[in-house]
């Protein structure tokens, strides 16, 4: 332990006095610096140039390379023709009674109508931009139940027959559950509903959409609220792009909650970085400056960032108020240190031995944050991987400025207020007259009414081993009930309408389509799904019978609705060319083989049409197969299966059975959806090879099930490396696990935090739990840091007032401006940005209390009774004054520190 501890005592004094030579040429050169540390930062801003930003909820929340993700991406490349893109939804509900009431319906017709008749800005028209099945528009919703045309002359009666009708007028099976939302039945029979829906669904493949869509915006809304023109009904309105759309505004919307917390932080930090009454011993204009410095840093850093290739998110936005709280916790640190120093050395000197006691102290808290920030990059989801990067490079930057730029900062302020006589502050250039002149007081350093509470509480907490005792209890007990909290009501749900402003027509829509159809969707309660099967020998008996048993065990999962059925292609086709078999070329006698089981098979029943109960005894094959399936596609009743089999060179490549899910209302129904879907893809991948269940969907469900799993490999990554950097300064294995304790109790309050606000556990609270390793790392390594600095000589105790009384202020002070910066994020119009107020707020009081009280008192109670002071006395704090006072102007190797009286060992 003696040559582990003479080791690292050496070489962290071989890196104080590195950062101190840096930061005493800095002082030295002051504006060369400055000017120099400028142009740096805004080279590497240029990287603002490759500015790109994401906002696809699906580029953004789900894991971009995980099996799920890679079967969307194969069902969309290959089953595309003819499919339109997201719907424009109109949710339409009655001011009173049912929708379904004569007047209430004919109101809602008229609404749709309306639309229809609307031109957009290019001149397109829903006839222009609308996806076509056969010669008309594909309508979704209330009016297909109608037809093309509505005879105004309908009477209730024929209203109600309409609406129960098993099938539309054009065929197709129809569900109410899709269309009607607070449905009231009468023995079964639908007689009123609260809400209707309208699916506008567009052509993907035209650039028109768009337009037309912000024409439907506009039509209904005004000034980002929705404006009801209809003296029957009340109409809600959704389009692709409103979420996007009212994420930025939200962001918009909160600029002057922006500049208000950089005020704050900028005017907190102007006062209290020096004296604040006093009118030249104040940092006011340093203060000021270091705000701008952090900015500079945060410039350089996104600049980097975006260099290389990293996409800007909304979320993204909010990282400069956090790291603006970590990076002035820097300048309280290096300007409490310097205060300390000798004045009767010149300034850069002076600077020099402020950096040699504590640039290694910060060094260490800014590795740790970035090396945490790197391995939260590590993380599955893009969101968390851009915003840790863009932290990374940026408090690289941060760090770099203070220990150079801001030392140059340090030394002009010093210079003005050590003139005789002094310089005014903020106006430097005025000389203070003889009433503004400092008083004896005001150049004492060591009177700070801060740090003497702060040694107080820290002597009367360890006045009795008892009280200590009961202390570190009573953050252990926190610990306990966090624990509980979180294994019993932590959930993972991610709501989207947590993104959109509190006042949004989109807020709106969502309110109304969870009261009245019980969830929030992008295509429907009824979630489709697909099996896909590829390169198989489709012509087979063997594979054709293959697709019925998959087929029917697909309608027999638990989360299948069979009452929707099986969209089985193969089924139809089957009983389309028994029924033909001799009439068509394609379809000669010889062309048919049995089919395996005969008629006894009961999985052929599975994707039967309605009112067709018997299987057909053979299937087409051999060559005749492919020829009769294109006759089949091309017949216009059997078009709908157009989209289910995919063709390359005159072959088929791929085809998928389609079924629909059953509705699901939070994360833990959503992940047992998939698994069930992914226990049926690994059944049948032995004998059909890359065969796979899939829906667009199911990224979503994915991210729920490995949220847990990536935010423990994160935190715990975060975890691993802070010790390991800190046994690397810190030494002693004691003092690396009261640390390690102290993260880890943190974090253990942290996800009692997320249960106790009501929160779940998502992609935007793990950042924050991945970010609260920067701020609690600051609150506990320097503390910790400078106890090793003491003199061994002292007691724990002594000690620990010793690190309290030098360095307690400078963290209390950090803690003071991150909350000052996260204050008005609980003024957000935005729920999602709350969310980051409801957990910085407990990142600041746990971090806090922890580093200020909790991790003190577990130091002076239990803390090593070697530390590296002993290894180098020339960086330690000797109490009686003896050693590290030595320094001269010419050997400045040893730093003048904070003096006290000897206590009685």
């Amino acid at each position: 332990m003696e040559c582990w501890l003479a080791l690292t005592g050496r070489a962290e004094g071989a890196a104080s006095r590195g950062l101190g030579k840096l930061a005493k040429a800095s002082a030295t050169h002051p504006w060369k610096c400055i000017a120099l540390s400028l142009l740096c930062c805004l080279l590497c801003g240029l990287g603002f140039l490759r500015f790109e930003a994401k906002s696809e909820a699906r580029d953004l929340w789900v894991d971009q390379v995980s099996q799920v993700m890679k079967d969307l991406e194969w069902t969309e490349e290959y089953f595309t023709s003819g499919g339109g893109g997201e719907p424009c939804r109109l949710l339409i509900t009655a001011k009173s009674g049912s929708i379904l009431d004569k007047d209430n319906l004919m109101a809602t017709l008229q609404v749709v109508q309306d639309v229809k008749a609307m031109v957009a800005d290019n001149g397109k028209t829903w006839d222009d931009v609308c996806l076509r099945v056969g010669s008309g528009c594909f309508l979704s919703g209330l009016p297909r139940y109608f037809g093309s045309t509505v005879n105004q002359s309908l009477s209730q009666d024929d209203i109600l027959n309409s609406i129960n009708a098993q099938t539309f007028p054009d065929g197709g099976d129809a569900f109410p559950d899709d269309s009607m939302g607070g449905m009231v039945r009468n023995n079964g029979r639908i007689v009123g509903a609260k809400a209707v829906r309208v699916d506008w669904v567009l052509r993907a493949e035209q650039d028109w959409e768009d337009a037309w869509a912000q024409a439907l915006i506009n039509k209904f809304v005004e000034s980002s609220m929705l404006k009801q023109s209809y003296d029957l009904v009340e109409v809600f309105v959704q389009v692709p792009s409103s979420g996007d759309d009212e994420l930025n505004r939200t962001v918009r919307a909160d600029i002057p909650l922006f500049a208000l917390a950089f005020v704050l932080m900028s005017v907190f930090c102007a006062l209290f970085l020096g004296k604040p009454w006093s009118s030249t011993q104040s940092r006011r204009l340093l203060g000021c400056m270091e705000f701008f410095l952090v900015l500079m840093g945060i410039v350089a850093g996104f600049g980097v960032a975006m260099l290389l290739g990293k996409p800007f998110t909304v979320l993204t936005q909010i990282l400069p108020f956090i790291l603006v709280g970590i990076g002035i916790d820097d300048a309280f640190v290096i300007a409490g240190a310097f205060d300390a120093t000798d004045t009767s050395l010149s300034i850069p000197v002076r600077v020099e031995n402020a950096m040699q006691r504590v640039g290694v102290s910060i060094t260490l808290t800014k590795v740790t944050s970035l090396v945490s920030f790197l391995l939260g990059a590590t993380c599955a989801f893009p969101s968390v991987q851009w915003f840790c990067m863009f932290a990374s490079t940026s408090v690289f930057f941060i760090w770099l400025l203070h220990c150079s730029a801001f030392c140059a900062m340090l030394a002009l302020d010093a210079k003005r207020a050590s003139r005789d006589p002094p310089g005014l502050d903020p106006f430097a250039c005025i000389s203070a007259r003889a009433s503004c002149m400092p008083g004896p007081g005001d150049r004492d350093a060591t009177k700070s009414p801060l740090a003497q509470i702060l040694v107080s509480m820290v002597r009367v907490l360890v006045r009795t081993p008892a009280l200590g005792l009961v202390t570190v209890i009573l953050f252990l007990a926190v610990a306990g009930i966090s624990i509980w909290q979180a294994s019993s009501g932590l959930g993972t749900d991610f709501n989207i309408i947590d993104l959109t402003p509190d006042s949004s027509y989109l807020r709106d829509f969502y309110v109304q389509e969870r009261l009245h159809f019980g969830g929030l969707s992008t295509g429907g309660l009824a979630l489709p799904t697909s099996y896909v099967i590829m390169d198989q020998n489709f012509s087979s008996v063997e594979v054709q019978r293959m697709l019925e048993e998959v087929g029917a065990e697909m309608l027999a999962l638990s989360n299948v609705n069979s009452e929707r059925g099986l969209r089985s292609w193969h089924t139809i086709f089957s009983h389309w060319a028994w029924t033909n078999r001799g009439s068509l070329p394609s379809l000669p006698l010889d062309a048919f083989e049995p089919a395996p089981g005969g008629l006894n098979r009961s999985s052929c029943a599975a994707g039967l049409p309605t009112g067709v109960t018997a299987c057909v005894s053979h299937f087409v094959t051999g060559p005749h197969f492919e020829l009769a399936l294109l006759d089949f596609l091309n017949d216009g009743m059997s078009s709908g299966f157009r989209d289910d089999v995919v063709w390359r060179d005159q072959a088929v490549k791929a085809v998928r059975l389609r079924a629909t899910h059953v509705d699901t209302v939070n994360s833990r129904q959503q992940v047992a959806v998939l698994e069930e879907a992914e226990a049926l893809t690994a059944k049948w991948q032995p004998r059909a090879a890359g065969s796979f269940m899939s829906a667009q969907a199911y990224i979503f469900f994915d991210q729920y099930r490995i949220i847990v799993e990536q935010m423990t490999t994160s935190i715990g990554l975060c975890l691993l490396a802070v010790t390991v950097i800190s046994a690397l300064v810190l030494a002693h294995p004691l003092s690396v696990l009261i640390v390690f304790v102290v993260l880890a109790l943190v974090f253990t309050d942290l996800m009692g935090n997320i249960v106790l606000w009501g929160l779940d556990l998502n992609s935007i609270s793990m950042i924050n739990l991945i970010m609260a390793v920067g701020l609690v790392v600051d609150y506990s390594m320097h503390m910790a840091h400078n106890f090793s600095l003491q003199s061994s000589t002292l007691s724990r105790a002594r000690r620990a007032e010793l690190a309290m009384e030098e360095i307690g202020p400078a963290i209390f002070l950090g803690v003071s401006t991150t909350f000052l910066a996260i204050v008005p994020l609980a003024f957000s119009s935005s729920q999602a940005f709350r969310v980051f107020f409801k957990m910085f707020f407990g990142i600041v009081v746990a971090g806090g209390l922890h580093g200020l009280v909790f991790l003190p008192v577990c130091l002076a109670v239990m803390g090593p009774s070697v530390t590296q002071a002993a290894a180098d006395p020339r960086i330690s704090n000797l109490e009686d004054g003896k050693e590290g006072n030595e320094a001269t102007e010419p050997d400045s190797s040893a730093p003048k520190v904070l003096e006290s009286k000897p206590q009685e060992q």
